[in-house]
């Protein structure tokens, strides 16, 4: 007679004791390998305590046609599900390393970190990808202007607009949020480039399709001259504001709390201040003349202030801006 087939065990550790659970619901038929740390049952099973014996049930065995019925369906899914999910995502959906942009511009971490649920790419008239979060790409459309490609100030087509919309209704259905959700441990890095974003998305907001990449490129020189030239926009007599005009467009401009420009820039100057101090002192100014006033035209006047600075400070800006960048 054929001698009857050992249940397999599991090798221990000579001084420790193996944990008497078995290893799950999904495999009662073998035993937990972690060492015993709570009685005779480890962390993770001490408090669920089922007891392994060699007598747990096998795993429930299927036919040849079940296995083959399984994969078909398996098949069938993966490649209907994808494709329409592709339609649904763009491109990018399960390739991000074809898209031009390499990093989310609003995290600012790999594309391939963007759940796959938010991933949304496009074909541009160039033939070029480019890949997004869905969250960020509403949150634009939300400000009620015409979506454009923020690394390239192009137009999205009507047809991509369009996807994003339906994709955004389905995932509502759904109950998926579609906006951005307070998290916690973001890098330094990742809070200093959403403080960048948030204000370029409120100048988008006024209307004027900027490049955030005109602030980001900025080195130490380039700094000290676009606080100089807001400067003297805001303090020449060619300005022509009286205190009463400059306190509508930005209120408490001469506060000793919240004063709009904190130092001379010819004390400044050549002091040796690193870029992340000019960085982040003009990014401030910026922010002040953009959401102090209290409605959309005084926004809007401190919007131009802000323009023209950087047009006559940026090379891509004045070309953008060329009306700007002309005047003294």
């Amino acid at each position: 007679m054929p001698k009857k087939k050992e249940p397999t065990t599991t090798k221990q550790t000579p001084g420790k004791v193996q944990c008497t659970s078995i290893k799950s619901r999904r495999h009662p038929h073998q035993r937990c390998e972690a060492t015993a740390t709570k009685g005779d049952f480890c962390s993770r099973h001490a408090k669920s305590k089922v007891v392994w014996t060699t007598d747990s049930p096998p795993r429930p065995p299927f036919t040849r046609k079940q296995r083959l019925s399984a994969l078909k369906i398996f098949n069938f899914w993966i490649t209907r599900g994808r494709l329409n999910l592709r339609r649904q995502l763009g491109p990018a959906a399960f390739s991000p390393e074809i898209a031009e942009n390499k990093h989310d511009i609003y995290s600012f971490e790999s594309l391939e970190t963007i759940p796959l649920v938010y991933r949304f790419s496009y074909i541009d008239v160039k033939g070029h990808v480019w890949a997004f979060d869905l969250r960020f790409l509403v949150q634009l459309l939300q400000h009620g202007n015409d979506l454009k490609n923020p690394f390239t100030q192009d137009l999205m087509p009507k047809e991509v607009i369009q996807r994003l919309q339906e994709r955004s209704e389905r995932l509502r259905g759904w109950k998926v949020p579609i906006v951005y959700t307070q998290e916690e441990g973001l890098t330094p890095e990742q809070i200093w480039n959403q403080k960048v974003l948030d204000v370029f998305l409120k100048l988008t907001a006024l209307g004027f399709g900027v490049n955030m990449i005109w602030f980001e490129s900025l080195n130490i020189r380039g700094h000290e001259i676009f606080y100089l030239r807001l400067w003297s926009l805001w303090n020449q007599v060619h300005a022509s504001l009286t205190h009463e005009e400059r306190e509508r467009l930005v209120p408490g401009y001469k506060s000793g709390r919240t004063p709009l420009f904190k130092w001379d820039p010819f004390m400044v100057q050549g002091q040796g201040y690193d870029l992340k101090w000019w960085r982040k002192q003009n990014l401030g100014l910026m922010n002040a003349f953009l959401s102090r006033g209290q409605d959309r035209d005084t926004q809007g006047s401190g919007a131009i202030f802000v323009l023209t600075a950087l047009a006559q400070t940026h090379p891509r800006a004045a070309e953008s801006f060329p009306w700007l960048a002309g005047i003294d």
